[in-house]
């Protein structure tokens, strides 16, 4: 019997595990690894023919065990009494239980990573390898651990799935993850082979500093000339036939613009270009589309005139799936009126980029995720919840394609004050407004300590959530520091205190002017 008959590599100190498995293969197809493994002992054998049968069987079971393996790795077996002896010095010395082996597995169990590009289904094996070998030594990785790990150590170009299946109302399996995984990679092959088709109903949104979640340059062909070593947006002869439609223009460094946004912009360092595909799903350009999207990180919109707050901002590269670019200008707040359980409300969706040349305009989970609350997908639609309570905010249309059930409000409405309807109608709320949006607290106090002149109102009602109150605490823009060399440049007025007698003209309070400087 020769090592080539066996048809596995020898043992040569690496890889315990893998080794391992195939020789328990090998010795389980000869009927040899109950001998092994010490499910039948030489005391268990009562007869003659069971303990000759036992001692052959040991016999054979040591000669496969032996040829198997490198000559630098024979001393570890060579004074074993049976083929049990010989596998157990081989687990003890490769798979030792000790803490100083358990932390090293765990270590390279948490902190291994998958680079861009690499492939998936060695990624899955190596993590799920790791974690059997954790469970030889007696430090066993829940299925829970087991898929957070895999969730957390993939690429960026992965997010949006993660994104989605962190909307599942489900619990996450290692089956259920694995094969989404797989079907994903299995998707982008087959995009990069057909060139330009995408996805139906899909979007996502990354940094592209490093060119995340799209393959090397290197080793992809440009599907305009064929040739390797760029996209097609960068094709020398693509932007030669068409410089005006497709000119890739980096954006250039705008540290201090992100730095003053707080809300859905990205804060970075430097500023870069941006991934963004989304899947056709009508030739008609519709621009009042509002589309629900897992994987995109930020509220998107081909239009400005329902914007509030709009800043301007130095354009931002966003390629598109087949290859285009459009650019990102500007960013703002957007009211959203919805369809609740308490009735018709309104909110809003702060710091949405403006993108002119988009098709659809964007919904995202992962923002409203983080900003308001989860978000669930069934079968007829997705839902949105907050403070326990639940309402529609996306309707299916067509497979995986969820239509967005909220109206944009225009500015001037959104503006308007309203003393009925959803405030209740109350004259505390007319008040409020009456009063430069005072507090609850505040009109309270004026009403109760009867220091106010034509308040007419013996008590103060709550009222809902003020929209012009909202909407200011949406921006989140500093106020700008200005330097003055002269006096009374920088004047404020404050109202001090009541005075304890009247003056003429039945004033009360007495204002206090004051010079900064």
């Amino acid at each position: 019997m020769d090592a080539s008959s066996l048809r596995i590599s020898k043992f040569d100190g690496t890889n315990f595990h893998a080794w391992k498995f195939k020789m328990q293969m090998v010795l389980e197809e000869r009927d040899l690894w109950e001998v092994v493994s010490g499910e039948i002992k030489a005391e268990q054998c009562e007869t003659q023919l069971d303990q000759a049968t036992y001692k052959r069987k040991s016999r054979k079971a040591m000669a496969v065990i032996c040829l198997a393996m490198e000559d630098s790795q024979l001393p570890l077996v060579r004074s074993a009494s049976g083929a049990c002896d010989a596998w157990s010095r081989l687990e003890d010395h490769f798979e030792k239980k000790s803490l100083a082996n358990k932390l090293f597995l765990r270590r390279r169990f948490f902190t291994t990573m998958m680079e861009e590009g690499d492939d998936v289904l060695e990624h899955i094996n190596k993590l799920k390898t790791l974690a059997e070998q954790l469970e030889a030594v007696g430090a066993p990785v829940c299925e829970d651990d087991l898929v957070i790990t895999l969730l957390g150590s993939l690429s960026d170009s992965y997010q949006f799935l993660i994104t989605a299946l962190e909307s599942r109302s489900d619990t996450l399996s290692w089956e259920l993850v694995t094969s989404r995984l797989l079907h994903e990679e299995m998707k982008r092959k087959e995009q990069g082979s057909k060139g330009d088709e995408a996805s139906q109903g899909q979007a996502f949104i990354t940094r592209d500093n490093q060119r995340k979640g799209r393959p090397v340059k290197k080793s992809w062909p440009c599907h305009n000339c064929g040739k390797i070593g760029h996209w097609m947006a960068e094709c020398p002869s693509r932007i030669q036939e068409n410089t005006e439609r497709h000119r890739p223009q980096r954006a250039q460094d705008s540290g201090d613009r992100y730095r003053s946004q707080r809300a859905n912009v990205a804060q970075e360092e430097d500023s870069g270009d941006y991934l963004f595909s989304i899947g056709e799903t009508t030739s008609a350009k519709s621009s009042d589309i509002w589309l629900v999207d897992s994987g995109a990180t930020q509220h998107m919109t081909c239009s400005k005139k329902f914007m509030r707050n709009y800043k301007g901002f130095d354009a931002v590269d966003v390629h598109l799936a087949d290859d285009g670019i459009v650019q990102a200008i500007g960013s703002g707040d957007i009211v959203m009126s919805m369809k609740t359980p308490q009735g018709m409300k309104k909110g809003v969706l702060t710091n949405v980029w403006h993108i002119p040349k988009l098709s659809r305009n964007l919904f995202s989970v992962g923002r409203f995720t983080k900003d308001v609350g989860p978000v669930t997908f069934t079968k007829d639609g997705c839902y949105g919840e907050a403070k326990g309570t639940k309402w529609k905010i996306g309707a299916r249309e067509g497979k995986g394609l969820f239509k967005l059930q909220m109206t944009p409000v225009a500015p001037e409405q959104a503006n308007a004050a309203k003393s009925s309807g959803c405030q209740g109608g109350t004259k505390s709320y007319l008040w409020h407004l009456r009063l430069g949006h005072i507090g609850h607290d505040g009109l309270n106090c004026i009403v109760t300590k009867n220091i106010g002149i034509g308040i007419d109102i013996s008590s103060v009602k709550k009222w809902d959530v003020c929209e012009g109150c909202a909407l200011g605490k949406t921006d989140s823009s500093a106020l700008p520091i200005k330097h003055y060399s002269s006096h009374l440049q920088t004047p404020r007025s404050d109202s001090q205190r009541r005075m304890r007698t009247d003056v003429d003209g039945n004033f009360q309070w007495k204002t206090v002017l004051r010079d900064i400087h």
